[in-house]
């Protein structure tokens, strides 16, 4: 465990950084990956202790098992770490500018988002509460910039008109009848 967050490069945290709220700091690339990097590695470390206490009371296999959890929840933190670190990758090889700035705000509203959502940082005080609102309003202000080109981003993905548009997204309160076309298309009369 202690030599995955040498590697990693993971410090405890700094009191003066976990107070900062401004946005050059919470948009910097390398305070995102440090921040997700914390987070698995903390999870790894309070792991290790579940899984020793607890092997002493029931054995290494019910141990395993009381703590899958946990085990699911880091592993989540560790793809989201990887997939921060490849999409800050991908946006630093973009050429052009426009299509940069876009990946670069929706990498940005990615790891905000994770470190919003997640609980590690706020019981670690990782993040102070004071960052937390700060975060939370540049999720809302990226989501504002997004706005403009979210029909380009879907259209990159190139996923059919068909599945965009499909009845379940409508979902119920839009007065639709949302089962209609379905119920058409495979030949109910409706």
């Amino acid at each position: 465990m202690s030599m995955y967050v040498a590697m990693q490069g993971v410090l405890p945290h700094n009191p003066l950084v976990t107070h900062e709220t401004d946005v050059r700091h919470l948009r910097d690339p390398a305070f995102l990956r440090s921040a997700l990097r914390y987070r698995v590695a903390r999870m790894l470390f309070t792991l290790q202790l579940r899984l020793r206490s607890q092997r002493t009371k029931l054995g290494d296999f019910y141990a395993w098992n009381s703590c899958l959890s946990h085990i699911l929840a880091l592993a989540k933190a560790h793809v989201e770490s990887v997939a921060l670190g490849a999409f800050q990758a991908a946006v630093d090889g973009c050429v052009d500018p426009d299509c940069r700035r876009a990946l670069r705000a929706l990498c940005d509203l990615y790891a905000l988002r994770c470190i919003e959502r997640d609980m590690v940082f706020r019981n670690d005080e990782y993040v102070a509460p004071a960052k937390a609102k700060a975060i939370q309003r540049l999720i809302e202000a990226l989501c504002s910039e997004l706005r403009g080109v979210a029909l380009g981003l879907v259209s990159a993905f190139g996923i059919p008109d068909h599945i965009l548009r499909a009845p379940i997204g409508l979902g119920a309160n839009s007065g639709v009848n949302i089962y209609k076309e379905y119920l058409a298309a495979v030949g109910f009369d409706v």
